[in-house]
């Protein structure tokens, strides 16, 4: 397998377009067109957190949706990318990419791309139809890295014509402008929603609930009970038998479905499948309005966790690693399951779950008798339900913004998978800008 460059393909760095470029597209080697600038970190005293020198990138941790965020500068960067440059992660996890907005001093997990012999744009887009293989190869390697010379045997497909490439790229970037402004919108209505919870919790238990404890004196109807006062019976742990990721079996899943204060049961990798009887299974079924609650992670921040049971699968049972609390509906004052939630995954709860939290192994866990008498804070019903429909509401904004979303992020695959592979051309609007 051959490119007209006459230089033999590597199969894991061959992309289907290099073996017959469309009319007017010509194939290259990716470094006769780009140069690789390896990351090289520098001294650690020449590090500071004050803005003096260059921005020092260490790895993709520093990457935003577009461009990075750095938390560190120095001032001896023995390796610099120059605004307009893409930035990519070389080590693991491989293929995470940014744009360079400005000039940054770059560590050994980054290299930065720059475009010599294509427009800067075309680059940076058609280095996304390349990031699989170079994840691919980079699992072949000891620490999970690719290099220079990685990056010199890719061939690379692209129009000869440079307006066609800004075109291409233009396109491209409506979508990033598009997907971008969308992220930022789920993100300030997240803010919006940590901030009226945090009022919410602020104004009733003032600055001492951060502190561990709230405080005595409470708004009008607002009261303070252990768990076990609004229960219906016992916090339960759920079953741990084998499970496996495919049918058959009887649903289960992993704490990562516990988050955002929900059950996320619909997403497939969430899901697992156990072997276990009918008849004993039938103890651990869920139900809608149940509260399940993460009892052990290695992780401090999820211990504690909580999440509602909305839609799940038929006849699915919750893991041993969860807990489930059903609460009382009928007594007085009544906690309604949703506001429950809010006030188990609020610093005013989780600061009680470390404090009770016992490690083992490496892993923080409570127990039943634990959750029982944590102390949650209790306005009156009707308070509570104005409570959960604004953070409702929130919630219903992000579902809704996340779906455009990611109906962008696929609308995005199939213009790259079109444009970057010369299946639609732009010849004709290629003309009229000339």
């Amino acid at each position: 397998m051959r490119n007209e460059c006459g230089k033999r393909m590597l199969r894991w760095a061959h992309l289907p377009e290099c073996e017959t470029p469309p009319d007017g597209w010509r194939v290259e080697t990716f470094t006769n067109i780009a140069t690789v600038i390896a990351g090289r970190s520098p001294p650690s005293e020449t590090y500071n957190e004050k803005g003096v020198g260059l921005p020092f990138l260490q790895g993709n941790g520093d990457f935003s949706f577009v461009h990075p965020v750095p938390t560190l500068w120095c001032t001896a960067g023995a390796r610099v990318a120059i605004k307009g440059d893409t930035l990519i992660s070389v080590r693991a996890p491989v293929g995470e990419m940014n744009r360079a907005n400005q000039d940054y001093a770059i560590g050994r997990g980054l290299a930065a791309i720059r475009a010599t012999g294509c427009n800067v744009d075309f680059l940076h887009h058609a280095l996304q139809r390349w990031r699989w293989p170079l994840q691919r190869v980079a699992q072949g390697t000891l620490f999970d890295a690719v290099t220079a010379r990685h990056f010199a045997q890719l061939s690379v497909c692209l129009p000869r014509d440079p307006v066609e490439q800004a075109i291409i790229a233009g396109i491209l970037d409506v979508v990033d402008t598009a997907l971008d402004r969308t992220r930022a919108a789920v993100e300030r209505t997240r803010e919006l929603k940590r901030s009226c919870l945090q009022r919410f919790f602020y104004d009733a238990l003032g600055e001492t609930a951060y502190a561990d404890r709230p405080r005595k004196s409470l708004p009008r109807g607002w009261t303070l009970l252990p768990t076990r006062r609004v229960l219906a019976e016992d916090p339960k742990n759920g079953l741990s038998p084998q499970a496996s990721a495919q049918p058959p079996g009887i649903p289960t899943f992993s704490i990562a479905a516990i988050r955002d204060g929900r059950v996320d049961l619909e997403t497939r990798e969430h899901l697992k499948y156990a072997n276990v009887g009918e008849r004993f299974a039938e103890r651990y079924r869920i139900r809608r309005g149940d509260v399940l609650i993460v009892r052990g992670n290695a992780n401090p921040d999820l211990v504690g966790t909580a999440g509602m049971v909305d839609r799940f699968p038929k006849g699915c049972i919750y893991p041993e690693i969860t807990m489930r609390l059903t609460f009382r509906s009928e007594c007085d004052p009544m906690v309604i399951p949703g506001f429950a939630v809010l006030a188990w995954n609020h610093t005013v709860v989780h600061n009680q779950v470390l404090r009770r939290a016992k490690t083992s192994n490496g892993t923080l866990k409570i127990n039943s008798r634990d959750v029982s008498q944590i102390v949650m804070p209790v306005p009156p019903e009707q308070e509570q339900a104005e409570i959960c429909s604004i953070i409702r509401a929130a919630d219903a904004s992000i579902d809704a913004l996340s779906a455009v979303g990611r109906a962008q992020q696929e609308l995005k695959k199939s213009l790259m998978h079109a444009l970057l592979t010369g299946r639609v051309r732009v010849l004709g609007m290629s003309k009229a800008a000339a």
